[in-house]
């Protein structure tokens, strides 16, 4: 990866946040097995994000189309007509809307995703 002064970044573990899955229905049911849903999404159903910082972003469509092909099983499909493109376009703000901005703090990540080890006590 090269940065905008041309200079190359290497990334670390602090760089790679949190999966944001949207237009999929997945979770475990009461018996904790994985399921799937159909999408929910429609046409024209959209995100709009701001972004407070420089953003590296990868987008990727799930290999099971919009899930509504069984993926396993007796009526597993082939989800190949099911698989639609995505879009994203970017957009620069007005410079006026950001005069009271200030940007984020870092956050006090410490590698623990929010767990909390035990203290040995021998």
């Amino acid at each position: 990866m090269t940065s905008t002064s041309g200079t190359a970044t290497t990334l670390t573990e602090f760089d790679v946040h949190d999966v944001l899955n949207v237009f999929q229905c997945t979770g475990l049911n009461e018996n904790d097995q994985y399921f799937m849903k159909d999408c929910p999404a429609r046409p024209g159903d959209h995100f709009e994000f701001f972004a407070e910082l420089n953003l590296l972003c990868a987008l990727s469509t799930c290999p099971g189309g919009d899930l509504s092909v069984p993926l396993w099983g007796p009526d597993a499909g082939d989800p190949l007509d099911v698989c639609h493109p995505i879009d994203i376009e970017v957009y620069e703000v007005d410079a006026e809307l950001l005069d009271d901005w200030a940007p984020p703090q870092r956050a006090a990540y410490r590698n623990l995703h929010g767990m909390n080890l035990p203290v040995w006590k021998g």
